[in-house]
């Protein structure tokens, strides 16, 4: 028997059909509501952009249209956000992707043009081009070659692509000024959804992944990417990393980034090994470190839902599973996944954080967990409303909220050491509201949703497709 454990220096792929497993690592939990450091205010996302809410539930008009995702700075009063903005012309969109990137997909579309216009037309419809954005296409060829392109469409085909519009996505300082919203700098535009935004110690740099939204040649158009970007800097983000895990963190000293990476070799949809890997970003003197010497942290089965967070004792936590090879099709139902330490202080040993007889306490995944501020518990939420809370030093599991069959985010995020917010099912499954947020400290939760709009609150809490 074989065990895939957790290992350093893993090389080699891994491709089962184990397709149990392969859910247990799938799906992502939004955050849709995050506490300013110093409690006293909280992001709150709608489908159409942000607000903020105080500790009272009071929610303030809508400040950042398109806006989905954040991070906020050490003083609680600036924040990063990552909002979606609509490009009608291809000028717009370049503006927006930056000069690189745009420019790398212009190349591309330009080169199968010339070869051939009757076979990049075709292929943008047959093919798609791309997974994810055919409007790229679409606007370049349009506003670059319009004229050739009108001549073999029909009319109504014309008509569609005249109307044609692109998101794309784009990463920027904000600051909180009399409840509004001051942007800054622009950190960043791509054509791919930003998925995770965290902030170096003394807001040094953002690290952030996104999905590269389109396909040059030699690269998946959908594999999240790893970039940094120095906020006291104009020099813009760089890729540092390709083929990763949603989920990075810097170390506490604001020096690294750790993060996952699938090996290449396989499918998505297959099984892949993948590293724990801790990259050197910046020197004692916080300068750029141009060729970071890697280290290979541990190895084990890759999802790009896994996360990882760094202590500030130097320890790093991600969450994985332990599989045992040969494995029966009727074990499969029987896997969990395990939150691990590892302590590269301490030759890289690792540590079950979730005692044996705790692991049914908590959901079977789990991506979603966050360390309080203390570092002393860890909150875990799942697609099905559980909400529970582990003390590291003693492993016990409270379970605040049990997990059911109603596709609610649980969604908690701590807001103090000893104090969260989560999502709270209505006892009464006819009520208009299915679930309302609460704070919970000591044991008892209060309600600060009571006065939002009901659409806004169904929408945070039910489970996106």
């Amino acid at each position: 028997m074989k065990t895939i454990a957790l290992f350093a220096g893993v090389r080699r792929l891994c491709a089962l059909p184990l397709v149990a497993v392969l859910l247990l690592l799938a799906g992502c939990l939004e955050k849709n509501i995050l506490w300013s450091p110093d409690g006293r205010r909280a992001v709150v996302f709608a489908p159409e952009g942000l607000y903020l809410t105080d500790g009272d539930g009071r929610l303030s008009s809508l400040l950042a249209p398109g806006a989905y995702r954040a991070a906020w700075l050490g003083d609680s009063r600036q924040l990063v956000i990552a909002r979606r903005i609509r490009a009608g012309t291809w000028d717009e969109a370049a503006r927006l992707l930056g000069a690189e990137r745009a420019g790398k997909l212009a190349a591309s579309v330009e080169e199968l043009w010339q070869k051939s216009p009757t076979d990049t037309l075709a292929k943008l419809r047959v093919e798609k081009v791309e997974k994810t954005e055919t409007s790229l296409w679409q606007i370049y060829l349009r506003d670059r070659h319009g004229s050739d392109v009108r001549a073999q469409l029909d009319p109504d085909a014309w008509k569609m692509w005249q109307s044609v519009q692109v998101d794309a996505h784009v990463l920027a300082l904000a600051k909180i000024e009399a409840e509004s919203l001051v942007w800054d700098a622009t950190l960043f535009g791509g054509a791919g959804e930003i998925e995770e935004v965290r902030v170096a110690a003394g807001d040094r740099a953002v690290a952030f992944v996104a999905t590269p939204g389109y396909a040059l040649p030699g690269q998946a158009d959908d594999e999240l990417q790893l970039w940094v970007a120095r906020l006291d800097s104009s020099a813009g983000a760089e890729l540092i990393a390709a083929r990763v895990a949603a989920y990075p963190d810097w170390t506490a000293d604001g020096r690294d980034v750790a993060y996952v990476q699938a090996n290449s070799g396989a499918e998505r949809d297959q099984l892949r090994l993948g590293t724990l890997v801790q990259r050197p970003v910046f020197d004692a003197a916080g300068g750029w470190i141009e060729k970071p010497e890697l280290r290979e942290l541990a190895g084990f089965l890759f999802s790009d839902r896994v996360r990882v967070r760094c202590l500030r004792d130097g320890r790093i936590l991600f969450n994985g599973v332990e599989l045992s090879l040969p494995i029966a099709a009727e074990d499969f139902g029987e896997t969990r996944e395990q939150l691990f330490a590892l302590d590269p202080a301490r030759q890289a040993t690792l540590g079950r954080l979730v005692p044996r007889k705790r692991e049914a306490n908590l959901p079977k995944s789990l991506a979603f967990f966050e360390v309080s501020p203390d570092e002393k518990q860890v909150l875990f939420g799942d697609f099905n409303g559980a909400v529970a809370v582990l003390t590291l030093a003693s492993g016990e599991v409270e379970e605040v909220q049990d997990a059911a069959k109603d596709h609610l985010q649980g969604q908690p995020v701590w807001r103090a050491a000893g104090e969260f917010s989560y999502t709270r099912r209505a006892t009464d499954k006819a009520a208009v509201r299915k679930a309302e947020i609460v704070l919970r400290a000591g044991g008892k939760d209060r309600v600060i949703s009571a006065g939002w709009p009901d659409d806004l609150v169904n929408h945070l809490f039910s489970e996106k497709k």
